[in-house]
């Protein structure tokens, strides 16, 4: 039921999305929440202690003060890669147009990390106020 009104806000810009790469969103409550993926065209790897900026091939649209948006890390990625999200639990509030939506990654392990395209790398967290 919100999915339709959460999609108003957000334009995939990358056409693997969907297709190549799923676009899973799960309804919980009042809350929508999608897996955002690595939209990369190569491997590209982490250095430990070094940081990169991924596309996630989505825009997201907030101009309306009706919805919150969160981004969360995966456990997964930190346990088993040393891998975390730049900001995490963050929160996005004073975007006024579409922006394209990124995610900081930093290895905080003692091992080159290699980033796949499509690879799970946050949760995107799309609620009511």
């Amino acid at each position: 039921m919100y999915v339709k009104l959460f999609l108003k806000n957000i334009k995939i810009i990358d056409a693997r999305i969907g297709t190549v790469f799923s676009f899973v969103e799960y309804e919980y409550q009042k809350t929508i929440i999608f897996f955002l993926r690595a939209c990369i065209f190569e491997k590209k790897y982490i250095l430990p202690s070094q940081t990169l900026l991924i596309s996630t091939g989505i825009l997201i649209k907030r101009s309306d003060q009706l919805y919150k948006y969160s981004i969360t890390y995966l456990k997964d990625m930190k346990k088993k890669y040393g891998l975390v999200i730049g900001n995490p639990l963050n929160i996005m509030n004073s975007f006024s147009s579409f922006f394209e939506l990124k995610i900081s990654l930093w290895n905080c392990g003692k091992y080159k990390v290699y980033i796949n395209p499509g690879l799970k790398i946050a949760r995107l967290f799309i609620s009511l106020k």
